[in-house]
């Protein structure tokens, strides 16, 4: 069976955009379909899966762009980090500057150890059994004072997953003193701390959360 067109056309935009820095434009589907030899719509449904796939990003009214290559074959946005929690509560928030809030912040979020953090601790829970205890870091100066007002909201990680991307990162440790208790489990336990960093598809950072999973009842299985 002949390879379709799109995926011809798809294979020489990768070769093309291949030693392009991230947030490069790339020609818009008119140019490309002279270009090809093509139909817009051709050139459309390959740029479209290069989108989906994360070797580009669009961006509204702008056009589209390489994205990061970090973020290819990127966590399904459908992977919500919210998907097993029926509640939370809230046990404590402040803003810091990055370099107090912790040594890594400022690195993770991509700003200066100086710049604020807006740091929210929640206990996440199902069926009232605690799941996880989350270390949530925001970027200070992008967050109003309406949605400071209204933290139930802006916990709402589902609002920043539908339009981004995450990395994250797994790594076994021991339970933290402080998380033992809240967790209804025993001290020196071993567990697992997921670091995320949810993105723009620029590439930005735009929230990082260490999350302390119960390992009784969130089971995580890792796989090459």
């Amino acid at each position: 069976m002949a390879t379709p067109i799109y995926r011809k056309i798809k294979e020489m935009i990768l070769q093309e955009i291949e030693d392009k820095p991230a947030n490069s434009p790339i020609d818009s589907e008119r140019e490309m379909a002279v270009r090809f030899d093509a139909s817009r719509m051709t050139v459309r449904n390959a740029i479209n899966e290069l989108v989906e796939e994360g070797f580009l990003y669009r961006d509204k009214n702008k056009g589209t762009f390489v994205a990061d290559r970090k973020f290819v074959k990127k966590t399904p946005v459908s992977a919500l980090l919210q998907e097993d929690i029926s509640e939370f509560n809230v046990l404590y928030f402040n803003v810091k500057k990055a370099d107090e809030a912790g040594p890594e912040i400022a690195e993770r979020l991509e700003i200066s150890p100086d710049e604020m953090t807006l740091i929210v601790l929640r206990l996440n829970t199902l069926n009232t059994k605690p799941i996880s205890v989350e270390e949530i870091f925001f970027i200070r100066s992008s967050i109003s004072e309406s949605e400071l007002n209204n933290l139930r909201q802006l916990l709402d990680l589902n609002a920043y997953l539908k339009d981004g991307r995450i990395i994250q990162r797994f790594i076994p440790m021991l339970v933290p003193v402080q998380f033992a208790n809240l967790l209804k489990i025993k001290m020196n336990t071993p567990i697992i701390r997921v670091e995320t960093v949810i993105t723009s598809k620029s590439g930005k950072p735009l929230v990082y959360i260490k999350a302390y999973n119960n390992p009784f009842e969130k089971i995580i299985e890792i796989t090459e």
